[in-house]
């Protein structure tokens, strides 16, 4: 039976054969924001429906709410608009400019000399595909041949194309995040960046994290080409929108070089990622995988070669690759920390790395906070508390939506400073604050959000701005994984804080926090402060000097040969410092 679903401020009629609110709305072009990938824990996709029979709209969770009859739905634009901002910078690239491929034009006067000397065209060491061979051959018997250009990659013919293009010549970079994706264009044959695009990475609507993502494939296997579909689009969308700019984009891009965690690098190609989620938590495949444009779907030369950076292990993936390649200094122990949907951890000196990943949840960036969300126009990312009065900034500077991450960790270490959370992370209530100190300017502040759900309000109002308890039992829980794992990878690495040359900083939350709350709260270990650098978007960083320099390739197998992964899940180190970790010490509100 079909049924009608009109959307009344976007005035869009669509019909549906039953099956959950949430997927009308995808169909309708107005994908939801699925935190906890359905699950209806998360909250993120209540919205307003009437149905024939109704008088007046009521909420319900799209993602558990089956269509049975004709309705209405009231959607808001922020609702489905899932705008973000996307780090893109990182520090300057310091390579020699080598990339692997490049194109050469050969006349028809001189394809004719060769032949005549060799008694043949392509040499018995050349790799030359059929499919080039049979191109050739029919290129130079035509009358109107002039020559043709040879497209090498790593010396080797990939393609070949009639007359001069040699002008065209592209590559690509993309950052497959787990919430955002970036892509960087290069003009091969000078090394110039022509375009930067970013873009909230469309599998967000089935999920925040890589696990949720995971049980998703896992529970519905028909949804494995569906993620797959929406990762591909992500890119195309961005590639798309740069050949506006440059209308001869598409056929000349030649080679892309992606990076992403070991979900995202199963997902682009299609794989299962079911045995990273369950025991042996294992890859498919750690080696970097190399295709062609053909064979992915991407807006690039079918014969582009296309390749994604070596996996580490478990859900250590090509974006911790990419992120090492830039830590060089041979001389020098590091500790990386990436901080993002996902925390991936590694210590040593390059190229001998400890690795591993931490479960830490989104609630770092928004996620399975109650009013948290991206780092997008509406949402607060900085808080202060100076002077008994509390300040914010608003990204785009308007009415208050949210608490994005850095504004969460700024908001945690603020109360906690004030006295307003103890040491086991306890929210005070109005009765306790004021027996504390009768004259403290923050009771007013705080409310309950929900029964025994203590609140501290930023705003009030018909759409109130609150971090609650169970927010900070979820950054609690989020801090000490961070911070145990580190510790974890130091012990297992025979090495201590002191030992540490460099705590790096790597991803968007990394670049945007403030360090010095995070230390406070004891998201990162105590590193002395002069020892810890932000590095911005390293992986973006790290897979563009793999585009455009050889000598990339050759780091990047190292790194993949000498890093061992670390199961954090079987270390009896993180365990014990996981249950330890979780409260805030006496010493940090001094």
């Amino acid at each position: 039976m079909s049924y009608q679903i009109y959307f009344i401020n976007q005035n869009k009629k669509i019909a549906v054969d039953g099956g959950k609110l949430f997927a009308a709305c995808e169909l309708a072009g107005f994908p939801l924001n699925l935190v906890c990938g359905g699950n209806g824990t998360c909250g993120k996709c209540r919205v307003r429906i009437k149905g024939k029979a109704d008088e007046n709209f009521k909420e319900v969770l799209a993602c558990q709410t089956e269509i049975t009859e004709d309705m209405e739905i009231c959607l808001k634009e922020s609702d489905y608009r899932q705008e973000t901002v996307v780090l893109t910078k990182a520090a300057p690239l310091n390579i020699e400019f080598h990339p692997s491929v490049s194109k050469k034009y050969v006349t028809k006067d001189e394809i004719i000399e060769k032949m005549r000397e060799k008694n043949t065209f392509f040499s018995q060491t050349e790799k030359v595909p059929l499919s080039v061979m049979q191109k050739f051959s029919m290129m130079n018997v035509s009358l109107d041949f002039t020559g043709c250009t040879f497209v090498y990659f790593n010396d080797e013919i990939t393609a070949v194309e009639e007359g001069d293009t040699t002008p065209y010549c592209y590559g690509v970079a993309a950052d497959i995040g787990t919430t955002t994706a970036a892509v960087y264009i290069y003009n091969l044959n000078t090394g110039e960046l022509i375009a930067t695009k970013s873009a909230l990475n469309k599998q967000t609507a089935y999920g925040a994290d890589v696990i949720t993502r995971n049980s998703c494939v896992r529970d519905n296997p028909e949804m494995l080409q569906r993620l797959r579909d929406c990762v591909i689009d992500t890119l195309n969308e961005l590639l798309e929108e740069a050949r506006s700019e440059y209308q001869d984009l598409k056929e000349n891009i030649y080679h892309v070089v992606l990076c992403g965690n070991s979900t995202m690098q199963h997902l682009f190609y299609g794989m299962n990622p079911y045995f990273l989620g369950v025991n042996p938590f294992a890859n498919i495949i750690k080696e970097e995988v190399v295709v062609t444009g053909r064979e992915t779907g991407l807006c690039c030369n079918p014969n582009a070669v296309v390749e994604f950076l070596p996996l580490l292990g478990g859900f250590v993936g090509a974006d911790t690759t990419s992120v090492l390649l830039t830590l060089t200094k041979k001389d020098k122990i590091y500790l990386m920390v990436d901080l993002g949907t996902n925390g991936e951890l590694a210590v040593g000196t390059f190229p001998k790395f400890l690795a591993a990943s931490t479960a830490c949840g989104p609630a770092l960036e928004g996620g399975n906070i109650a009013c948290g969300m991206r780092g997008t126009n509406g949402a607060i990312e900085k808080v202060s508390f100076k002077n008994n009065q509390l300040t914010y900034k608003v990204i785009g500077e308007g009415t208050p939506q949210g608490l994005c991450g850095s504004a969460i960790i700024d908001a945690v270490a603020e109360l906690r400073k004030a006295g307003l959370i103890d040491e086991t992370g306890t929210l005070l209530d109005p009765d306790e604050c004021r027996r504390m100190n009768p004259y403290s300017p923050w009771i007013r502040y705080l409310h309950e959000a929900e029964e025994y759900n203590m609140a501290f309000y930023f705003t009030e109002g018909e759409h109130p701005v609150y971090i609650s308890q169970k927010d900070i039992r979820q950054i609690q829980m989020a801090k000490s994984s961070i911070c145990s794992g580190c510790l974890a990878l130091l012990e297992e690495a025979g090495l201590t804080l002191e030992s540490i040359d460099y705590l790096v900083l790597a991803g968007a939350f990394g670049n945007y926090i403030d360090i010095d709350n995070a230390l406070s709260i004891g998201l990162l270990p105590p590193v002395s402060r002069e020892k810890i650098i932000s590095i911005g978007n390293g992986a973006g960083q790290g897979v563009q000097s793999f585009l455009l320099d050889q000598s990339y390739r050759v780091r990047a197998k190292n790194i993949a040969n000498n890093c061992i992964h670390v199961s954090l899940a079987e270390n009896k180190k993180f365990m014990e410092s996981y249950i330890k970790n979780m409260n805030f010490s006496v010493e940090e509100s001094l």
